[in-house]
């Protein structure tokens, strides 16, 4: 498939996990993909990847909570490719604290890249995606949908993830731009399995979070809706949330 033949997509957390996988992936469909992260080394890998497979792709170092840092990368995205077509918002954190542990500036630290970084991404990217009538696919998490220990900052970020979508699919909808979400869980990422549980966690609840039917799947399982999500394909969808957790859910 070349759903993104002579189309630019940005995607932010592309240094490693899901924004890799999702970099990976656009690049291989054909699209010229502006990958941003704060991790240099990741950026350089996925670069690597997709330029070994004949893919187009450019790294910018970028903290999506920095707004400064946000506008200009997006801005210099339009204007070396003079044009934007799909913004895939993967960047994120996670950490796990028992509640009453949570220190404030690991809760702002949080809310501040996984919340207000999608959120500043989209209002920088919106008005050139008015010009193509792109999309946006945005990265919220089952931790939005439905209980999760230990999660309260990440949990209250993605559940703003999901909210946000939601807004902007509404408020754009008619100019032309169709606004998505994906809630993944289950999937194995280094930021997954850098988090680590809190001490004494009661070990019963950790039922919530994993699969049913073996280990998690790797990135590429998400990456392939964040495709689907970001094309042509899913033109008619529009505010909607894709839950891809194997079924944990339901």
């Amino acid at each position: 498939m070349q759903r993104f033949k002579d189309k630019v997509v940005i995607v932010s957390g592309a240094g490693s996990g899901i924004g890799q996988a999702a970099a990976i992936r656009l690049a291989s469909e054909g699209g010229t993909v502006a990958c941003f992260d704060v991790n240099q080394a990741g950026l350089d890998e996925t670069i690597n990847t997709i330029n070994s497979e004949g893919g187009t792709a450019k790294a910018w170092l970028c903290d999506v909570s920095n707004q400064d840092a946000v506008n200009n990368a997006i801005q210099e995205v339009v204007d070396q490719y003079s044009q934007l077509n799909a913004l895939c918002n993967i960047a994120g954190i996670l950490r796990f604290d028992h509640t009453t542990d949570l220190k404030l500036d690991d809760w702002n630290t949080i809310i501040n890249v996984n919340l207000t970084g999608t959120f500043l991404m989209c209002q920088a990217a919106i008005p050139h995606l008015l010009k193509t009538r792109g999309s946006i696919v945005n990265m919220a998490s089952t931790a939005a949908l439905g209980a999760h220990a230990w999660t309260a900052a990440y949990s209250a970020s993605k559940g703003g993830v999901f909210s946000l979508t939601k807004c902007l699919s509404v408020e754009y909808a008619k100019q032309g731009i169709n606004a998505n979400s994906v809630s993944p869980a289950s999937i194995s990422t280094p930021m997954a399995k850098a988090s680590v549980l809190p001490e004494g966690f009661d070990q019963s609840l950790l039922a919530k979070i994993m699969p049913f039917d073996g280990p998690p799947r790797p990135p590429s399982k998400i990456a392939s809706v964040i495709a689907f999500l970001a094309s042509e394909d899913a033109d008619h969808l529009n505010g909607i949330d894709i839950r891809a957790d194997g079924g944990i859910m339901t």
